[in-house]
């Protein structure tokens, strides 16, 4: 709340009173009366300057001097002339040089400042509510005197002054600095430079330890702003950090670069032979994964990694295409369409429907708890929600799925797309069944491009179902 001025006399009462005609004729009767003062002396001055002086030359002689230089002669002659002459250099010395007429400002009966217009009160005004914090409702109520006073008594500065009205409230303070997050105040403390030097320091261990290329800082908005606040909310700097902490206010984000070697996949192409049947199947080119190097923007908040975006990417090998040789005719992979099936689900690739790798147990004993779905060079190939619902993850972990999505569908089901080159939705938003949600990829645990795409009843490993049971009929 800004600050009231409220005036007795008002401005305007001053300013009229220095044109009216009644203050006029009051200044006027007082500069006449000044007048009559400083005219007397005159003509006392000059009266033993010139008129006694004359006299004295006009009867001169030298026997009467000698008999004249008494010690009354010489104070009538020569003393009395020489200091009234001496007492009118200082009376127009003061009366031109150091009195002035200037405005008295007070505050609860006592005067706290004086200066020469108002233009001053009106910038001291200005300033105050400048610095005065949205918590602090404070009232002043100056009265303004027109006063003579002396020149030097005027000096005050707009500053000057705004302290002085400041310091006659005794519940607020003043040059004192508050700890605001996100446009709230949680605190104020009588030093910015304590408050500013506390918050380095809680940033302090990530700056060391990250490069300079990183941005650190704290992942809501937080300021430090000097003004005068209500000593209500003064607190110690350690009171001020706890107080944020408590609240997870004071979290620290972390951008930064992770540059990490990846296998890029081999495309597999097929080759029939017509002499052979359709069971005939042979590897006649073995394939081989290329590498590259992948550069991911990370965000960290208090060390919890909450997103990855691809900003670079540097093929180090290309990938060695695989030739397989069948039979002709031999080509029994299933195809699957987009369409719902009953059980209220769609195909997640639409423009891949080639099964790389099926739900269920794999050569070697492991266990593979989804599908996975890919058809030579598919990087990049649009991923969409298999069906509406809640977006619950959307980023990059350490899981091994690299960059991945999660859609809870708010039936008892859930649906995950694993190791996506891009993510184009956020945690919390509501998706519909179609809609692209990322793309084909290679990242976290994976040895090519594809999709893997889960089924999931619950949060369990038992729990991830065989996505076939669903997307088809």
């Amino acid at each position: 709340m800004k600050t009231k001025f409220i005036s007795l006399n008002g401005y305007t009462e001053i300013e009229n009173l220095k044109t009216s005609k009644k203050a006029i004729k009051k200044f006027k009767n007082r500069n006449r009366k000044r007048n009559l003062g400083v005219s007397s002396i005159i003509l006392t001055v000059l009266y033993f300057l010139i008129i006694v002086p004359a006299k004295a030359i006009k009867n001169f002689s030298l026997k009467e001097f000698i008999n004249s230089l008494t010690p009354k002669k010489v104070m009538q002659n020569f003393v009395v002339p020489v200091t009234a002459v001496a007492l009118l250099v200082l009376t127009i010395g003061y009366w031109t040089n150091y009195i002035d007429f200037g405005l008295a400002v007070q505050c609860g009966g006592e005067t706290f400042a004086s200066v020469s217009d108002t233009g001053v009160i009106q910038q001291a005004r200005e300033i105050t509510n400048d610095k005065l914090s949205e918590d602090v409702d404070a009232n002043f109520t100056p009265v303004y005197q027109v006063k003579m006073m002396g020149v030097e008594e005027t000096s005050a500065t707009a500053n000057q002054v705004s302290n002085a009205m400041v310091s006659t409230d005794t519940s607020i303070s003043n040059n004192c600095a508050g700890l605001y997050i996100n446009e709230k105040l949680i605190g104020a403390c009588d030093s910015y430079d304590e408050l500013n030097q506390a918050l380095e320091e809680l940033l302090k261990d990530d700056k060391e330890y990250y490069d300079d290329k990183s941005e650190i800082g704290f992942y809501n908005n937080v300021e430090v702003k000097k003004g005068i606040f209500n000593n209500s909310d003064l607190k110690s700097v350690d009171e001020i950090i706890k107080t944020a902490k408590s609240k997870k206010l004071l979290q620290v984000l972390v951008k930064t670069d992770v540059v990490l070697t990846e296998k890029t996949p081999y495309d597999t192409k097929v080759k029939y032979d017509k002499t052979q049947d359709s069971s005939y199947k042979k590897v006649t080119k073995k394939g081989v994964c290329g590498k590259q190097k992948t550069t991911y923007r990370i965000s960290l908040i208090d060390g919890v990694q909450v997103d990855a975006v691809i900003t670079d990417v540097k093929t180090i090998k290309k990938p060695v295409t695989k030739v397989v040789t069948k039979g002709k005719g031999s080509d029994t992979s299933e195809v699957y369409t987009n369409e719902v099936s009953s059980a209220g689900f769609i195909w997640p690739v639409p423009s891949v429907h080639t099964i790389s790798s099926p739900y269920g147990y794999r050569e070697g004993g492991e266990f593979h708890t989804g599908l996975d779905i890919a058809d030579g060079d598919c990087y990049g190939a649009t991923i969409v929600a298999s069906k509406g619902g809640t977006v619950e993850w959307a980023g990059y972990d350490d899981s091994g799925y690299g960059n991945y999505v999660i859609i809870n569908h708010g039936d008892g089901y859930k649906t995950l797309y694993g190791h996506c080159s891009a993510v184009y939705v956020s945690q919390g938003q509501q998706v519909s069944q179609g809609q692209s949600i990322c793309a084909i990829g290679s990242t976290g645990q994976s040895f090519g491009n594809h999709l893997h795409f889960e089924v999931r009843t619950g949060d369990q490993r038992s729990d991830r179902q065989n996505p076939l049971n669903y997307v088809s009929n």
